[in-house]
């Protein structure tokens, strides 16, 4: 995995709203495994046996060894999520044995939530040095639709942008070449600078 300045978590939003309603389910703690993507994008997650208390869960060794053996890529197995229940988001000493526990020849990522949507993440890298990279920005990838040319199509066939009305400035202020009332189309002129002088 090559480390960038940028690096960062992100989570598609199916398994955001499972883990999210586990985490509403559940009393206590609970985990899940999910799958990474090369762009480091989390997502099918997947629930299996577990015991689980206020204060800890456990995996069943059994329901683990058969979901990696059943899965069509268990090389991409590479998330573990976890809740907190009404505690709050770190890493606590089970955490990191259990994180210890999943190394591999890659990467894992570690994603804690809980009740209050709190959430913290970290990328453990083992190989070739062992590197920890925690506190990570966690993003949600919204579903691509591919629905910008049917939007713009929409747009233009409903919606008519009148030209702004301007007052007369007398610092030689902008003026947009459109007449008062007429259909104006490109987006509208930036005014930031004129407005900062009047803060």
């Amino acid at each position: 995995m090559k480390v960038k300045q940028n690096l960062r978590v992100r989570i598609d939003a199916d398994s955001m709203e499972r883990i999210n309603h586990w985490t509403d389910i559940a009393a206590g703690e609970w985990s899940c495994l999910g799958s990474v993507s090369d762009e480091i994008l989390v997502g099918d997650v997947r629930l299996m046996d577990q015991v689980c208390s206020a204060a800890s869960t456990e995996l069943s060794q059994e329901a683990l060894a058969t979901f990696l053996v059943t899965h069509p890529q268990p090389e991409l197995v590479r998330a573990w999520i976890h809740s907190h229940g009404r505690l709050g988001v770190f890493w606590s000493q089970q955490d990191e044995a259990c994180i210890e526990g999943l190394a591999n020849d890659t990467y894992l990522v570690s994603i804690v939530v809980n009740k209050k949507r709190e959430w913290k993440a970290r990328i453990d890298v083992w190989q070739p040095f062992r590197l920890t990279f925690d506190d990570l920005p966690l993003e949600i990838r919204l579903p691509d639709q591919n629905l910008r040319g049917e939007c713009e199509r929409l747009f233009n066939a409903h919606v008519v942008e009148m030209a702004p009305v301007l007052m007369p400035d007398w610092r030689g202020g902008k003026q947009l070449p459109q007449q008062q009332g007429q259909p104006y189309r490109g987006g509208w002129p930036d005014f930031d600078d004129d407005l900062a002088d009047w803060r």
